[in-house]
Order: structure tokens, then sequence, then C-alpha cells
């Protein structure tokens, strides 16, 4: 575009100066071309490539009847994953509710205790506990409850039950892979 504008700007200089087209090409030919200065552009890094997409992983967990456990004592999921996890409570004595209650490690003790000076109106659980990662509300006999988190960074994280004496029997590992 630029080098159209710049001929046409010297044929009419030509023509005005009473010259034909024939010297005006001849004279174009003849000079050099302006100099345009190149950009100096530093290079282009490599484009990252995109994030990738959080994983989705879909758990269940069920109480065994009206026993004091988990019908799953192993869970895995890699890190990062949005999990969604429902627990069902498959207890029909209304003295067995049940919740879900992923900790750290080594806190499961101190977890259930805090959880029973707070008693049934706070679920058992004490919710500001930093040893409390992800929880469940209570779920009574026949119900569901649910929660969906991201998975922590890569380990292994006891789960349990916080109502009061069921934290010794009703346990599991949740294990989180890189």
């Amino acid at each position: 575009m630029r080098m159209r504008t710049m001929t046409c700007l010297v044929l009419a200089a030509a023509a005005s100066a009473g010259c034909g087209k024939s010297e005006a090409r001849e004279r174009m030919s003849t000079q050099a071309a302006p100099a345009v200065p190149l950009e100096t552009a530093a290079p282009t890094p490599p484009t990252p490539e995109p994030a990738k997409p959080a994983e989705h992983v879909e758990l269940t967990l069920a109480s065994v009847g009206n026993t004091m456990t988990f019908d799953k004592t192993a869970l895995t999921v890699p890190t990062g994953a949005e999990v969604h996890l429902v627990f069902k409570n498959n207890s029909t004595m209304s003295t067995l509710p049940h919740n879900w209650v992923l900790v750290k490690s080594g806190t499961e003790a101190a977890v259930a205790a805090a959880g029973l000076k707070l008693g049934e109106r706070a679920g058992y659980l004490d919710v500001s506990d930093h040893d409390v990662l992800e929880h469940t509300p209570l779920a009574k006999p026949g119900e569901s409850t649910e929660v969906t988190f991201t998975a922590p960074a890569p380990g292994k994280y006891p789960y349990i039950c916080s109502v009061p004496g069921h934290y010794m029997m009703m346990k599991g590992v949740l294990t989180v892979t890189p």
C-alpha cells in the first residue's frame, strides 16, 4: 500500500514537471527505495499450553446398615480434581446419625473430641477446626448428604464419622495421587 502511494506521488510529480510516464518509471528504477526501519521485536516466547481442565470425580459412600462402618474404607482421587462425594446413611435406627469428615493425618481423635463438645446441634463437628479439611453435614438414618471440594495435595488423608464413639470404627483413607 505504501509503495503504491509513493508511485502515484512520483508519477504526479513527474507529470507536473513535464516528463512522461516512461521517464518517471526510469527515475524510479534508478532511485533507491527509501529505507524503512525494520521493527526489532523480541523473540516471541513459546505459547504456554492451555491449562488442563480439572478432572471431575464422583464418589459414593454409605454406612453399612445399623453398624458404625463405612462401606468403603479406601477412596482415591487425583490432586486438584473437583470431587463430588455423596454419602448415604443406611441406618434404620434413629440413634445412628452419621457424617463424613476428611481430616489431617493423626487428628482423628482431636476432631472427634472437639465435635463431642459441640454436640448434635453442631453436627458433632467444629467446622472452624483447621484439622478438618472437608465434611458433609450430619445425615439422619435414611438420608443422603453431599459435599463438593477440590482434592488437596498428594498424600493419604483419613476420613471419619465424627459422631461420638463412631470415629474409631467408622473410618477410611482418601489417597490423593499426583
